[in-house]
Order: C-alpha cells, then sequence, then structure tokens
C-alpha cells in the first residue's frame, strides 16, 4: 500500500480529557494576561496559531507572530506539569491502536496532520505510546502555518524527501473527525475519510461531503477497505 496516511490528533486518535486545553488556557494567560472564552467546539479543527490570532486579534498580527515562541514554550510548560493528569483523564479511542497496527503493516507510511504545535503533538502521542506506528517527521503541524487547509503540502515535501518518493494527491489519505480535516484534505486533492469521535456526528460530518465517513475506527476492515478506495 503506496500510501501516506495523515491522522489528526485530538479527537480522532485521542481524547485528552481537557488536560490539554486547560494547559492552553493557563499558557495564554501567562502569556496575553488572559484566556479564550470560546468552547471547545469552536476549536475543533483550528490550528493553535489560528487559534492564538483569532483569540488576540487586538493585539495585531506581527506581535501575537513574535510572540509565538513564548507562548509555544510556556504551552509546552504547563501540559508537562499536568503528566500525572494527562495519563489519568487521556485516552486512545477505540480501535486507534487496531487501526495504525493493520496500517503499517499494510505498508503505509502513517504521520500525523493536526492543528497541535508540533511539540504539543509530540509530548501527547509519546504519553499515550502511540509514535511507534507514526513518522512524526513528515507530519505536518499547527506551528507549520496557521491555516489548516495549507498543511498537506508540508507533509508530502518532507514524505518526498525523507522517502524518495513523490507522493501525488491520490496517494494521500487524510483522516479527522472535523469539517476542517475534510476541507483541509480535499485543498490539496487528498482522499478524505471522516471520524465521528469528536464534537461532530456523522450526518455533520457527511455534510461536508468526505470521501467516506466512519462511526469510529473500531472497524478496522471498513477503515481498511476506504484506504484502499483511495485514489
Amino acid at each position: 500500500m503506496h500510501k501516506l496516511i495523515l491522522w489528526d490528533v485530538d479527537g480522532t486518535l485521542l481524547y485528552s480529557g481537557g488536560v490539554a486545553g486547560e494547559a492552553m488556557r493557563a499558557a495564554m494567560t501567562r502569556v496575553y494576561g488572559r484566556t479564550s472564552t470560546e468552547a471547545r467546539h469552536s476549536y475543533a479543527g483550528k490550528t493553535d496559531r489560528q487559534i492564538i490570532l483569532e483569540t488576540f486579534a487586538d493585539l495585531g498580527h506581527d506581535a501575537l507572530l513574535e510572540s509565538l515562541d513564548r507562548f509555544t514554550e510556556a504551552y509546552i510548560t504547563e501540559l508537562s506539569n499536568r503528566r500525572e493528569e494527562f495519563l489519568a483523564r487521556c485516552r486512545v479511542l477505540p480501535g486507534v491502536t487496531a487501526a495504525l497496527e493493520r496500517m503499517a503493516q499494510a505498508g503505509a507510511i502513517q504521520s500525523v496532520l493536526t492543528g497541535n504545535l508540533q511539540p504539543i503533538a509530540q509530548i501527547k502521542l509519546n504519553l499515550m505510546q502511540l509514535t511507534g506506528w507514526l513518522d512524526l517527521a513528515v507530519g505536518a503541524y499547527g506551528s507549520d502555518h496557521h491555516r489548516r487547509a495549507e498543511l498537506v503540502p508540508f507533509a508530502v515535501a518532507r514524505a518526498a524527501q525523507r522517502y524518495g518518493h513523490t507522493f501525488t494527491s491520490h496517494d494521500v489519505v487524510v483522516i479527522g473527525d472535523t469539517p476542517n480535516d475534510i476541507d483541509c484534505g480535499r485543498a490539496a486533492g487528498a482522499y478524505t475519510i471522516a471520524i465521528a469521535t469528536g464534537p461532530f456526528s456523522i450526518d455533520d460530518l457527511r455534510a461536508h461531503t468526505p470521501d467516506a465517513a466512519l462511526p469510529d475506527l473500531a472497524d478496522t476492515d471498513a477503515l481498511f477497505t476506504a484506504i484502499r478506495q483511495a485514489g
């Protein structure tokens, strides 16, 4: 299977139990003096950089870009300090481990396409012991661009350089739990699979016309069939 599979993290591979959100809001307070009042649903599918740019728009785009390194450091510290709480409240979503293993056995290259800043994604996936199936060096992250729709080319370019193979749009599969994941994959011509394990129902996701939609990842055969249809 010569596919590049790009998994979303939150709501698709794992549920952080609200701990990551608490860490992010604490980091906002440390760096910007206040936090966001938006609900989790409004964050879904957005990049961390986009959330910062929208939440603190009054501070000015250039000033916010200059502050992103400080915010990232604060976020890493806050999440790291909540390690035990994260382990207690976070869980890998149903079927994820079996799905990752099945795709690896089929020869697919697997990484992530996530709105998380790269080090934040690394921490979450390490703590949940999911990195063994994922080549995070070829992933695309919220630290690469504030617009999610721009992220697929980052992963494709990194994978091409690392593996010496050009991945066409027909080779790329984007899997996520929000309309933004679907739109992101479609913008790059990738095959999109929506998984209804986040804040959106399967009907909500189907309204955005992904190439395939599944209620969760429990049916590994259904996922495998959907991926084989890509391209």
